[in-house]
């Protein structure tokens, strides 16, 4: 067996592997207390990891954690890492080079000729298919087993009992179930009698034999996977519903002023945590809502920015930062930002992004992974920029190459040129009105140079960077100071930004600084400003409605977009 990794199950089971985690108001049999205890065990091997808000165990894996899973378990991970094959599919933000090994050795396919649905969620039979295979058996034509017996096999096998083989068919799967599998995975034989997959992976060095002997998967009695229904508050595997459980951070009521009556989220700030999402984040990617929410866990979700939904290049309209980097930088119209305390600034943020050389000189670059080529910009292209990482130049200017904060190349770039995006760096594009001035720095390959964000000029709202962790953008602005706002912004004056009726999505900080997430089916901005007073905020804004209101609470969908959606503000519970 080749070399394996340490935490080699924990693809699947870790937040740091994925594009996000499917949160099911669901509880599978792999809910229990005997789940807990094996998730302890695993995390004691190096196996398993929870994420943020705990193990999870209700909450079901995606295809792409399934696939890594597998190469992870195979001792492969070092190939596909550095697997540069082309695959065909249109779809793949994060994992593409794991997708790509498993495509080029037979371990992947994709959903049409076009797709890998690396976010939908994963199954029993597609999981079981996965551990069979780390065991030693194939599916492939002829093989051991097909994706169709892959639970009969499995029950053969001792993986999983003979009554357990129809109940997982047709289960709502999720990590309490993943948990279970690994561990009986663990005790299983492999293919060639010669060992357990536990006892493979402490030759391997992953966890030594005492700790396995002590979690009972090296020289137990073994252990068989047995579906045993479970049930607490959300739903069952068969999927009928029960009252999901009360957040004790976010809570929801109905509220009517101004003629509308508005769905209310009020987040206290000292019990959650709130982020601001890009899908897969990449500039561009878009997702149905449903597949957003069921991927992030949060009790709470709403739409964010205004983006280009009719373009081929769907960016988003004005800032967007998470987890402290901004993936995206607009300057121009209100952000509303959370700091890593839990503060609430609101304002009109003037992005720079200062990139200094260890002489103290450097450059301020105006925008951040927006797609405006011309002479007057100078505009920094991060990995976030698209999922192939690449740059298609649309106006002849200079670019500067930053790799692990090293100038590495500095030139003349054409028309039509594609240029490489580092995976740990960026590209500067400098036009030739922004070179040409008396103050300009020309960059020499070898400086080093750190990045910081700071603002051209200093917020009349005092909105300031520091600390700062989410932010989203919208418009126009509602209310300012605790008065109402009637100004529009610039690019906002048509009537369904102003008069016309329509559904929309406001976000707002009350006096007590809680953070207020409202949804109304039909209103217009004007009975938004008032609605938004009324609630008792002091500052507010409003993001994008019409058909990209969306709004999501506990289990439930009070809002429902038209349209794939590509930022959006999330809430968990701390």
């Amino acid at each position: 067996m080749r070399r394996i990794l340490h935490r080699v199950l924990s693809l699947c089971l870790t937040l740091s592997l994925c594009a996000g985690l499917l949160a099911l108001p669901a509880a599978a049999s792999g809910s229990s207390a005997e789940s807990t205890d094996r998730a302890d065990k695993l995390a004691s091997l190096h196996l398993f990891q929870g994420t943020e808000q705990g193990y999870q165990l209700n909450a079901s894996p995606s295809r792409i954690q399934g696939l890594v899973m597998l190469i992870r378990l195979l001792g492969m991970e070092d190939e596909a890492l550095a697997c540069t094959e082309d695959v065909p599919f249109t779809d793949i933000g994060w994992g593409k080079a794991y997708v790509a090994y498993g495509y080029a050795n037979g371990l992947a396919k994709g959903t049409s000729e076009t797709t890998f649905a690396p976010n939908s969620a994963l199954n029993a039979q597609g999981y079981v298919t996965f551990l069979l295979r780390a065991l030693g058996y194939t599916d492939a034509e002829g093989g051991d087993f097909t994706w169709k017996t892959a639970l009969e096999f499995a029950a053969e096998k001792s993986l999983i009992s003979s009554d357990s083989v129809s109940a997982l068919a047709a289960a709502v799967f999720n990590r309490g179930d993943m948990v279970d599998l690994s561990y009986a995975a663990l005790t299983c034989q492999m293919k060639d009698g010669g060992k357990t997959l536990a006892e493979s992976l402490s030759e391997a060095g992953v966890f030594t034999e005492d700790e396995g002997r002590a979690a009972g998967v090296v020289g137990g009695k073994g252990y068989t996977y047995q579906y045993t229904p479970y049930n607490t508050a959300g739903s069952d595997h068969t999927g009928s519903t029960t009252t999901p459980a009360v957040s004790s951070a976010v809570t929801h009521s109905k509220f009517s002023a101004a003629g509308v009556t508005a769905n209310v989220l009020t987040v206290d700030m000292d019990k959650a945590i709130v982020k601001t999402a890009l899908v897969n984040n990449t500039v561009g990617d878009t997702a149905s809502f449903k597949s957003i929410v069921e991927q992030s866990g949060a009790v709470a979700v709403v739409n964010g920015n205004f983006f280009n939904s009719y373009d081929a290049f769907q960016c988003p309209i004005g800032h967007v930062m998470v987890d402290g980097e901004f993936l995206y930088g607009n300057s121009g119209i209100s952000s509303f930002g959370i700091t890593r305390d839990g503060e609430i600034r609101v304002g009109r943020p003037a992005l720079f992004t200062r990139l200094t050389r260890s002489d103290g000189k450097g450059w301020s670059i105006y925008e951040i992974n927006t797609a405006a080529q011309n002479q007057y910009t100078c505009t920094m292209y991060t990995p976030a920029y698209n999922s192939a990482r690449t740059l298609t130049i649309t106006a002849a200017a200079r670019v500067m190459t930053v790799e692990s904060g090293v100038i590495t190349g500095y030139r003349t770039v054409s028309a039509g040129e594609t240029l490489s995006i580092p995976a740990k760096g960026y590209l500067v594009y400098m036009s030739d009105s922004f070179t040409s001035t008396n103050y300009f720095a020309t960059p020499e390959v070898g400086d080093t140079v750190t990045m910081s964000y700071t603002l051209n000029k200093e917020d009349p709202e005092g909105f300031t960077l520091d600390n700062m962790e989410s932010i989203v953008s919208g418009a126009p602005r509602l209310v300012q100071d605790g008065a109402m706002v009637t100004a529009l912004d610039a690019g906002f004056e048509e009537a369904r930004f102003t008069t016309m009726s329509s559904p929309r999505t406001a976000v707002g900080v009350n006096r007590e600084g809680r953070l207020l997430l409202v949804s109304v089916p039909s209103a217009t901005v004007q009975q938004m400003r008032e609605l938004m007073l009324a609630l008792g905020c002091v500052d507010a804004i409003n993001l994008d409605g019409g058909g990209s209101c969306a709004m999501y609470y506990n289990g439930s969908y009070l809002a429902t977009p038209g349209r794939n959606l590509t930022v959006t503000l999330q809430v968990f519970e701390k």
